[in-house]
């Protein structure tokens, strides 16, 4: 019988080594992530409360596979996906780990997490089947990228959302490219830029979440749906439905008020219309200069325009010109060229100074005194950046997403949008007739159109009250054009 070489013998054992590593990362993952199989209904759990289930690439790697075969059953209805600690539904991406393989040499595992983390937050958008995401608790960065894509959305009174990347030298990722621009005027890109959080109702109102539920009654939910027998989504809407809490009828501490005897419980409800006027302009320069400006006036938004400076101030420069950027470019791509760009930036990211410094300031030594270079927005070469992020052939591996792209969300069950909202009453709604709606009309229609839906009064309501006046004539509404 023939000797073995050594060069065999050694690749025998490489092979072996890296199946070894393979089955640990698996072992690993499905102790992170629970499965949960009930009836028709399958659940993922994330399960590293202690780190606020932040995300590690052991863990992406078991949704990527719980998603895929769960796809494929027959058995499987619909999908649920939720944390077991009320603290946190997912803080984010475990940065601080990928932080460190970088350093230490070993991009390509950097990198894995980042490839791995978008092919799972694309296929969550583009799932054949409902998925239904309870948010409770913080969700942030890689913890929005499980959630909002997802047709079904629940926040509760706990939910906490943020994109607070900038405050790292990065820039909003798993999908935020495609998703803040489609929220309700600038209001995407103000939250991307200050890394704003928003709490309980406020992602109803914003768009973030379809549905408010309550904490105490997510696990109700949760049989209800496990025991539906159904993947028809209008179903599970409707059973998502008789969960869902009244709107707060008594002043909450970011109570902003009644309008119309309509109470709105939106904590940005008095500063939403500042917001457009401050962040709708192409440069970070314009939007400060704007923001001063608004501090400088005398009225209930000066106090909330130098906070947003200030906040402004603390973020990585770079990564406030380029997220800007990414998002007014992400307004006009599809839901694949989203996550493509996304990739390419998150490469040349990691070869900047400022991700692995504000990593290292906010995470690790927690000081919170990043060394930011540039230091300012004004020493930040614009075609520098473009240059460098958005312009010519990048080496980055594509990510092979498969799927039929899309410019909108194919699946509507949140709260309308203002743009919607407006269109009615200017007769640019084909499902709404012509011009001539009164205010009675227009509420009739979205109380017609989304069958009562809980929120939906108080957001029709408060938009009219903001942006349309009297007509001419009958009581007609017309739009106030900013």
């Amino acid at each position: 019988m023939a000797e073995k070489s050594p060069k065999m013998t050694a690749a025998s054992r490489l092979v072996g080594i890296q199946r070894m590593l393979s089955t640990q990362e698996a072992q690993e993952g499905e102790k992170l992530v629970l499965a949960l199989n009930n009836l028709t209904g399958r659940t993922m759990v994330l399960n590293r409360p202690k780190a606020l289930n932040s995300l590690t690439l052991p863990m992406v790697q078991t949704i990527k596979r719980y998603l895929e075969d769960w796809e494929k059953s027959d058995l499987c209805d619909v999908v649920m996906l939720r944390s077991n600690s009320r603290k946190a539904f997912c803080a984010g991406g475990d940065v601080v780990q990928v932080s460190r393989d970088w350093r230490d040499g070993n991009k390509a595992q950097a990198m894995e997490f980042f490839r791995t983390e978008y092919k799972v937050n694309h296929h969550i958008a583009t799932y054949k089947k409902p998925i239904v995401a309870m948010l409770d608790g913080f969700t942030m960065g890689g913890g929005v990228g499980l959630s909002v894509h997802a047709p079904f959305r629940v926040a509760s009174e706990n939910a906490v959302f943020a994109m607070p990347e900038t405050k790292i030298g990065f820039f909003p990722d798993v999908g935020a490219t495609f998703f803040l621009p489609r929220l309700d005027g600038e209001l995407g890109v103000y939250l991307g830029l200050t890394g704003q959080k928003l709490k309980g109702r406020d992602l109803l109102y914003a768009g973030i979440a379809t549905h408010y539920v309550p904490s105490e009654r997510h696990a109700l939910l949760e049989q209800r749906l496990q025991g539906l027998g159904t993947s028809d989504y209008t179903a599970i809407n409707l059973a998502i439905e008789e969960f869902v809490a009244q709107p707060e009828n008594s002043q909450s501490e970011d109570f902003v008020g009644v309008v119309n005897d309509v109470p709105i419980d939106f904590s940005l409800a008095s500063v939403r219309d500042v917001i457009d006027i401050c962040f709708k302009f192409n440069t970070i320069e314009a939007i400060m200069q704007a923001l001063t400006e608004v501090a400088n006036q005398p009225g209930p938004a000066s106090e909330w325009a130098q906070k947003t400076y200030d906040q402004m101030n603390q973020m990585s420069p770079s990564s406030l010109k380029l997220t800007l950027e990414q998002l007014r470019r992400g307004a006009q791509l599809d839901i694949q060229k989203a996550f493509e760009l996304e990739l390419v930036l998150a490469e040349r990211r990691l070869e900047s100074h400022d991700m692995h410094e504000g990593i290292d300031a906010l995470l690790v030594r927690k000081t919170n005194d990043a060394a930011w270079d540039p230091e300012n927005i004004n020493a930040v070469d614009i075609r520098e950046l473009y240059s460098q992020y958005f312009e010519g052939d990048h080496e980055t591996t594509p990510l092979y997403l498969g799927s039929t792209p899309f410019t909108e969300y194919p699946h509507k069950f949140g709260l309308p949008t203002e743009q919607e909202i407006l269109d009615v009453v200017s007769g640019e709604s084909p499902q709404a007739g012509g011009f001539g709606m009164t205010y009675e009309l227009v509420m009739e229609f979205f109380m017609r159109e989304y069958e009562s839906k809980m929120g939906v009064e108080q957001k029709v309501n408060w938009v009219l009250s903001r942006r349309t006046e009297l007509g001419d004539a009958g009581g007609t509404l017309r739009v106030i054009k900013s």
